[in-house]
């Protein structure tokens, strides 16, 4: 049996393709189109380029990876729209930061004081009296058209796309197969290095694509806010999760998040609201296998 995917063209070609401001030029136009689809003169007027045969030149370097041609016009590929938002969202060609925003919502650790930053397309948070933090990238476009002060809150909701994605399992870096797993210690910034002792056997997610390797590590709590259950038992109380902060859903401590078994590794997660509990047992996988509400 064939291999139903496979390398249409090589990529040294296909950013070849890219590098040309003509070209550029033409996605930009398409992209402006009704439908992302426009004639071929059309798209010479509005690319302002008088030479037809030179257009068609640069036209067709793009068709079949980043164009496609219809019957009497040409349309972006998915390949195309996806160079196009990677241009829009400034992943290649934006830059930022930001004077450190004071966070309202404190630390789940230790209730201290937390500070956003955000620089060289990293979002880290931090707190002023332990060494509890989080780290994450972010492209500059994300924050465009937001004040200095809503930019925590717009991280917080990318956050949360992204783990959702990855926990789907698309890699939110190259689309590839993203695998989940559970691990039976906190993740710390240099791989070198343990945890804090307080926080040694809190276990915590792990999302590993299997393309490109990506790794991302972190709170047990946030990776379970689309299960039904968890989803439920908020609902039940009065909250959305998608309102709260995802620092409000944090299970950083053994009282939260701990391991109940190693062979194979099992893990339980407990939330809380009003007076009553919900916990939740998951295997390697973060498969739930058990919800349990109590008073």
């Amino acid at each position: 049996m064939s291999e139903p995917i496979v390398d249409a063209t090589d990529p040294d070609e296909a950013f070849a393709a890219l590098a040309d401001e003509t070209r550029l030029a033409i996605l930009r136009a398409l992209a402006d189109a009704d439908g992302d689809e426009a004639t071929f003169s059309a798209l010479r007027d509005a690319v302002g380029m008088r030479d037809s045969g030179q257009f068609n030149y640069h036209l067709q370097k793009l068709t079949g990876t980043f164009v496609a041609k219809t019957d009497d016009s040409y349309r972006l590929t998915v390949a195309g729209r996806q160079i196009r938002g990677a241009l829009l969202a400034g992943r290649y060609t934006k830059t930022g930061s930001v004077d450190p925003v004071p966070l309202d919502d404190p630390c789940p650790a230790c209730g201290g004081d937390r500070t956003f930053h955000y620089d060289d397309q990293q979002v880290e948070i931090t707190c002023d009296d332990c060494d509890l933090g989080s780290f994450f990238g972010i492209p500059p476009g994300v924050f465009a058209g937001y004040d200095a002060d809503e930019w925590p809150a717009v991280a917080n909701r990318y956050l949360r796309t992204v783990v959702q994605q990855a926990a789907s399992g698309f890699c939110p870096f190259c689309d590839g197969r993203m695998r989940s797993r559970l691990a039976d210690q906190l993740a710390t910034t240099d791989d070198d290095a343990s945890p804090p002792e307080e926080y040694r056997d809190v276990p915590t997610f792990r999302f590993t694509c299997d393309r490109c390797g990506e790794t991302l590590a972190g709170d047990l709590g946030i990776a379970l806010l689309d299960v039904p259950a968890v989803v439920a038992f908020y609902h039940d109380h009065g909250v959305d999760v998608r309102d709260e902060p995802l620092s409000a859903f944090r299970t950083i401590s053994t009282d939260r998040a701990r391991i109940v078994g190693r062979d194979p590794l099992r893990a339980a997660v407990t939330f809380t609201a009003d007076d009553e509990s919900l916990t939740v047992e998951l295997d390697e996988s973060l498969a739930v296998v058990e919800a349990e509400r109590t008073d």
